[in-house]
Formats: C-alpha cells, sequence, structure tokens
C-alpha cells in the first residue's frame, strides 16, 4: 500500500482523538502561550488587568480543576483553576468558550456544573459541535 495513502488512512482513523484539549499546563501559562484562553477574577468574573494577569503567570504552579460551565454568553466555557507553589487557591482562572467536557469517567457534576480534578492531562474536553441556526422571516 502507498505510504501517502497508509498516512491518510491512520490519521483519519486517530484524529478525534488528536483534537481533545486539556487546560493549560504549568509551563504553557509559564511561558505564556495562551492562545484563545483568557485569565478571568474568581470572584467578580471580570478579566483581570495587566498586572494581576502577570501575577496570575508568576504565581500559578499547580492545576486544581477544571470546571465546566453553561452560564456562559457564548455557549459552554471551561474554567481553569490553579495554586501558588503555598497551596492558597489563585483568585482568578483561565476560560475559553464553546468547549464540553470529554464523555470519561474524570468528570463528576457539583452543583449544576460539572468538574474534574484528576489533574490536567485527564480533564478532557474538546469544541463544541455549532448547531445550525434557521433564517428568520
Amino acid at each position: 500500500m502507498d505510504r501517502k495513502i497508509l498516512l491518510t488512512i491512520i490519521t483519519c482513523t486517530f484524529m478525534p482523538f488528536a483534537l481533545a484539549e486539556t487546560c493549560p499546563s504549568i509551563n504553557t501559562i509559564k511561558s505564556q502561550h495562551l492562545a484563545g484562553w483568557h485569565a478571568y477574577d474568581s470572584d467578580s468574573g471580570k478579566p483581570l488587568d495587566k498586572r494581576r494577569s502577570a501575577d496570575f503567570v508568576k504565581s500559578a504552579e499547580q492545576f486544581i480543576l477544571a470546571e465546566w460551565s453553561t452560564k456562559s454568553t457564548k455557549g459552554s466555557s471551561i474554567h481553569c483553576f490553579y495554586r501558588d507553589v503555598n497551596g492558597s487557591d489563585l483568585e482568578a482562572y483561565l476560560t475559553k468558550d464553546n468547549l464540553v467536557p470529554e464523555n470519561n469517567r474524570q468528570w463528576y457534576q457539583v452543583s449544576g456544573a460539572m468538574h474534574c480534578a484528576a489533574g490536567n492531562n485527564m480533564c478532557k474536553f474538546a469544541q463544541l459541535k455549532e448547531q445550525p441556526r434557521l433564517a428568520r422571516k
């Protein structure tokens, strides 16, 4: 069999598994490669200003929880929470919209939301598929 055809078959077979996302790792946060992720204040729900965002990047040392919320104005969003070196929860989180948890045993329901505390590499989610919208008259 031609190598290109074989490679195409393998890629198409395993592509759905490669599309899973996870919360950013500590290394990703420290290197500030957070494409599509935004930092918000845990109390107010407002975006962090530049100073607080820099403090978040500097202080993040441990992933603690992924939360799936459908309260976002853009649809479903994932919130990723972290702790500092002393084990204190940071008063901020990273979020990305239009994501849903992957169907696995790591996610559990808590007070109307889904949580995953198994580690950022185990808390997987995927892009929310857009539903076709009907035109209004």
